[in-house]
């Protein structure tokens, strides 16, 4: 069946993510401010793990579908106050285990994100920024370069490492103000 196959395959990509290490992103927002966000899985993760809290960081957009998707589908079967508390106790339910899976894994997971306002921004912000594109930029080439073996998977691991180390909170640049956080 091939029609199954592209499923799992687009499921596990939802699933897996794009790359082992994490993810960087780097997005216009409002008024001309750019949001640069960096998530970072602890080396040496497995599969499964990573698998866990990605699914438990997505669970406000997986949640939201699922409340709607059981209120409407429950809406034609009953009262809709009670559709409405059938849909909000299976969401939370889901919710609960979700980060009961993820709760030892998802801890150990670093992020930042930093919303950079303008070019003329605060030196502390413009350096937290130029940091996430530093750390996406050098795991992206670490992970063309291991496609194309021009990398062992062990100096792959060890760049991981040197960048999972960078988002320690000890040797970031603390956040300022709503402009930026470290998770």
């Amino acid at each position: 069946m091939p029609g199954n196959t592209t499923l799992r395959n687009l499921w596990h990509r939802i699933l897996d993510g794009e790359t082992a290490w994490g993810s960087m992103s780097v997005r216009p927002q409002r008024w001309g401010a750019t949001s640069y966000r960096i998530v970072i899985y602890p080396p040496g993760v497995s599969v499964e793990e990573r698998r866990r809290v990605r699914i438990w960081r997505g669970f406000p957009e997986w949640g939201a579908l699922l409340w709607l998707s059981a209120a409407a589908a429950l809406s034609g079967l009953t009262e809709p106050g009670t559709a409405a508390a059938i849909a909000t106790v299976a969401t939370v339910s889901a919710g609960a285990i979700a980060l009961t899976r993820a709760q030892r894994h998802r801890q150990r997971v670093r992020s930042m994100e930093v919303i950079l306002p303008s070019q003329n921004s605060d030196i502390s912000v413009l350096v937290r920024a130029r940091l996430i594109e530093s750390i996406g930029t050098t795991m992206t080439d670490a992970d063309k370069r291991l496609r194309d073996r021009q990398l062992s998977p062990s100096d792959h691991e060890v760049i991981w490492w040197r960048a999972y180390d960078q988002l320690e909170r000890e040797t970031v640049i603390p956040s300022v103000g709503r402009y930026g956080l470290i998770r």
